[in-house]
Formats: C-alpha cells, sequence, structure tokens
C-alpha cells in the first residue's frame, strides 16, 4: 500500500480541514496555562544534563562578544547561542532563567501541536488528546525543558511542517519562504536537520502544478536566508566551521562519523523495548502506523507527517554514537499522525461496535502510555536512577540547579568578576561572575584533543590533558574547579586532586562533591 493522499472530490471533502472553533479556542488557552506550568515545574526541578553547561556557557560567551568556532570550541550549529543569549540579556545570566526559557519554548511546540491537530480535526478534543500525549511522553518533558537544541529547533521544524501541510497550488509563495526560512533556522539549531530538506522539496514538487517551481524557488531563498548565521561563520574559518561541527564527530569515537551498526542496533532496541521509554515510542509508533495504514483516504498533514517521522528516525540513528534523546524529535510529527489518524477512522467507521471498541482500546493505551511516565518523572527529578551523565544514585544532589548556583557563588567569594578560572564543568563558571580559561568552555574537547599535533589544538582551541597538567605545573589557572565529571579523556576526579596538591594548589571551598582549588601564588612564567 503506498504512502500518498488522494486527491478524489469525496475525500477532500470527507478530510476538509476545519478551523478552531470558540471552544477549541478557550480550550487552547486553558491547555497553554496547564503546560506552561507543567514544563516549569520539570525544568525548574529536572536534574541537569551535562551538556547544559557547554550550551549556557557559549550563550553567555557570545553575550560577551566572543564567536562560536573562532574564540571558542562549539560542536553544534550556531544558533542556539545567540537565542538564549538574547533571552539572558533581558532575563539575567542564571540557570534559573535559562531553564524557564526552555520551558516556554517547550510550551510554544505543545502549544502548535494543540492548534495544528485541532484544526485538522475540527475537534478540540483531538487538540488536548495530542497535548496529554506530548506532555506525558518521557522523551519530551526529560530533554525538551533543558537547555538543549531540541525545544528550539523543534520549534522551528515544526512552523515550517504546519505551512507546507496546507500547500496548495494557490498558497502565496512568501509562505514557501517564510517555510524555507523555518527550516534554515532549525538546521542553524541542529545542523543535521538538512536532511529533511528534500522532503519539503518533494512536497513542492509532488503535485507538479504550473506554480510549484516558483514555491520551490521561494522555499530555497527562504531557506539560504535561514542558514545565514551558519553561512558567515563558514566563510569567517571554514576550516574551524567544518571541524567544530563534523571534524571533532568523526574522531570522538570508534567507527567515524557515522558508523558503528552495532551500538546503532543496541539504541534501536533501547529506544523500542526500554522499561519505560520504550513501552511510550513503541504505542505510540505502532497507533500512528496501524491507524494511517488503515485508511484508504489520509489527510495530507498526515501523509508528510509520516514521512518527517521516518526521516528523521533515520536522521537520527545516524550520528557515531547515536543516543535514544535524539529520537525526540520524531515524537511530535508521530503524535498527529497517531491522533489525526485515529479521528479519521472513528469519522468514516459504519459500525457503533468497532467505534466503541477502537475508543476503548485508545483509551487504554492512553492510560499505559502516561502511567509509564511517572517512574521516569521519579527518576531524573528526584532520585537520578540510572539518568544519563550521573555515575551513580548518590552522585544525583551534585546536578541539580540549587546545588550548581551555591558552587557559582563560592567562585564569586574567592575570584574577582571577570577573572579566568579553569573549571572542569563549564556549567560552573556559567552563572558565576569569572570566565574560562582559555580551553575550559566545554568538558569534552580533551577526547579529540589528544588526537591532534599541537599547532591544531592552538587552532580549534582545544586542550589536552597534557596541556592541562603543564598550565597546572605553571600555575597559571589561579582557581581550579574540580566536580561533576568522573572520568573523562582528561582523566578522573582523584588524578587532578593529587596532581593539583602536587603543583601547590590548596582546597580553598567545597560544595558538596565540588572542590575548588586555589594555587599559591600567582602564576609563574
Amino acid at each position: 500500500m503506498s504512502i500518498s493522499s488522494s486527491s478524489a472530490p469525496v475525500a477532500s471533502k470527507e478530510l476538509h480541514v476545519v478551523g478552531m472553533s470558540r471552544t477549541s479556542k478557550l480550550v487552547f488557552l486553558l491547555l497553554v496555562l496547564l503546560q506552561a506550568g507543567f514544563f516549569l515545574y520539570i525544568s525548574l526541578h529536572r536534574l541537569i544534563d551535562d551538556d547544559e553547561g557547554f550550551y549556557l556557557l557559549a550563550s553567555r560567551l557570545v553575550l560577551q562578544h566572543k564567536t562560536p568556532y573562532l574564540d571558542f570550541f562549539y560542536t553544534q550549529a550556531p544558533l542556539l547561542p545567540y537565542v538564549y543569549g538574547a533571552w539572558l540579556k533581558v532575563a539575567g545570566v542564571s540557570w534559573f532563567s535559562a531553564r524557564i526559557f526552555s520551558a516556554l519554548l517547550t510550551t510554544a511546540v505543545g502549544s502548535l501541536l494543540y492548534w495544528h491537530v485541532s484544526r485538522e480535526t475540527g475537534k478540540w478534543l483531538g487538540g488536548a488528546c495530542v497535548v496529554l500525549l506530548f506532555a506525558s511522553s518521557s522523551l519530551i518533558f526529560v530533554w525538551y525543558p533543558i537547555a538543549k537544541t531540541y525545544s528550539l529547533a523543534m520549534l522551528f521544524l515544526f512552523s515550517a511542517y504546519i505551512i507546507l501541510a496546507r500547500f496548495s497550488a494557490s498558497t502565496p509563495g512568501w509562505l514557501a519562504g517564510a517555510a524555507g526560512i523555518l527550516l534554515g533556522l532549525s538546521v542553524d539549531t541542529r545542523s543535521y536537520l538538512v536532511g529533511v530538506a528534500p522532503v519539503f522539496l518533494w512536497w513542492l514538487l509532488r503535485r507538479r502544478q504550473a506554480r510549484s517551481l516558483a514555491h520551490v524557488i521561494w522555499f530555497c531563498s527562504g531557506f539560504v536566508a535561514g542558514i545565514v548565521p551558519s553561512l558567515v561563520l563558514f566563510f569567517a574559518s571554514p576550516d574551524a566551521y567544518l571541524f567544530n561541527n563534523l571534524g571533532y564527530h568523526a574522531i570522538r569515537s570508534e567507527g567515524g562519523l557515522i558508523g558503528n551498526l552495532h551500538h546503532k542496533f543496541l539504541t534501536l532496541a533501547a529506544l523500542m523495548a526500554g522499561h519505560h521509554t520504550g513501552v511510550q515510542f513503541t504505542i505510540l509508533a505502532v497507533a500512528a502506523v496501524g491507524f494511517m495504514f488503515y485508511q484508504r483516504v489520509r489527510r495530507d498533514s498526515v501523509v508528510l507527517a509520516i514521512v518527517l517521522a521516518v526521516v528523521l528516525g533515520m536522521i537520527s540513528l545516524l550520528p557515531n554514537p547515536p543516543y535514544v534523546q535524539y529520537f525526540c524529535l520524531v515524537l511530535p510529527f508521530l503524535m498527529v499522525v497517531a491522533v489525526c489518524s485515529a479521528d479519521d477512522y472513528l469519522a468514516s467507521s459504519h459500525s457503533l461496535q468497532a467505534r466503541r471498541r477502537v475508543t476503548l482500546a485508545g483509551s487504554i493505551l492512553l492510560l499505559v502510555f502516561v502511567a509509564a511516565a511517572v517512574p521516569v518523572l521519579r527518576q531524573y527529578l528526584l532520585t537520578g536512577h540510572k539518568v544519563e551523565g550521573l555515575q551513580n544514585d548518590a552522585d544525583a544532589p551534585n546536578w541539580t540547579l540549587k546545588q550548581v548556583t551555591v558552587v557559582a557563588k563560592m567562585i564569586d567569594q574567592l575570584a574577582i568578576p571577570g577573572q579566568e578560572v579553569a573549571s572542569f564543568w563549564p556549567g560552573y563558571t556559567f552563572a558565576s561572575h569569572a570566565n574560562p580559561y582559555p580551553g575550559w568552555e566545554n568538558n569534552f574537547g580533551s577526547e579529540v584533543a589528544r588526537e591532534l599535533p599541537p599547532d591544531k589544538r592552538r587552532h580549534y582551541r582545544l586542550l589536552s590533558a597534557g596541556d592541562m597538567d603543564r598550565l597546572f605545573a605553571r600555575r597559571e589557572p589561579q582557581f581550579v574547579v574540580l566536580g561533576n565529571q568522573f572520568w573523562n579523556a582528561a582523566g578522573n576526579y582523584a588524578l587532578w586532586e593529587r596532581s593539583l596538591q602536587t603543583y601547590g594548589y590548596t582546597l580553598a571551598r567545597t560544595v558538596g562533591d565540588t572542590s575548588i582549588y586555589q594555587c599559591c601564588s600567582q602564576a609563574q612564567h
């Protein structure tokens, strides 16, 4: 059975997109408030992910007129530091303000889902169901309301999808340009999303209408405008841009940029059969594909959403190593397919008994879906059990917003504003008044620095473990922060602790499992 939408007159009448009713608009406002409250609570209590320190320090450096790739090592597309930096300039530089922004971005994505599905189905209940799926999905509430690329990238990508899902020959060309800009901005946030561009181009060309080529030109022009931030930084230093975005990822692990099929298989198994996440993803995927393929006629928005979900799933599996969290970008599109296809099935079924059976089965699956989220909430908000990036359950208190803020205040008590501090985890420096010592803007550059000759390390602004040790021997960073890392290519906590003591550093402050060392005198050159 092919995946295509029907152009038959009867089908188009049956699947007519209805505007939002007054009730739908009122429910929309209520759900926006409920989502905002829920995601704000999650974002302010969710244990910190170690990558967040890197992203937020990059955002603060941008505020200080530093440039990604040129002034510091940055391994993603460049837009996020500028967007978060703009927010931090207004709301203040703190973990709490950054997390609030992430929660608002997540709420915006959920609100777009409601708006789109309720318009497609003509029912506020359809929109409410998709919001319930969105808010209770562990891959969403764990990874969207934190300072990472997912919620920002999805906000741009889903907005582009909404525009093109209703595209027709009579649609103004500038809307195709707007969709192109939005896709470009999503690529500026997470570069591998460029892989969905062919899907949008196919969508614009599929009907071979007279204006299709004009729409493609509009779209491509908008896309180029959207990726201007990447283009500017690429032309400023092609070598640095390519290494930060591609070269680093190609050498950081075995198998190159997209290799290691065994790891990809294990990631798929964890995604589909994971204890909690697997239950949710499997329910959603089976429901979406099952309902869609059962329909004789499929609405355009569902066709585009399922193609995007499949392509995004393939893209999420390509990086080496892949992680289950990458698949959080697939879920909003699967949710659209599941809810809209289920609504179409119930509307087209002539058997009352069949509709009752499907409604009962769907209600049970929805309850199981929501129930599977409860232990994950406890895991990521309280216990830290098997949370990615934590050494063990006892490590959880070190990764709370309150704890890292206390450490930052300790740094401020010791270092003068603007002083360069060598923190092995950049999240402490972000929330303080200190600046990162050059090369300590991230907590993973040493993974690849050891593979590079000294001139390349200097060019890419990376430090190897040996470089760090030599700096400590010269007592150049006056303050060193050890904490929130238990092992990386730079070495483990205990080894650096002994090394610092050997070179004359003394313990100045301790907060939980984090230690701040101060050198015995000014730097010796």
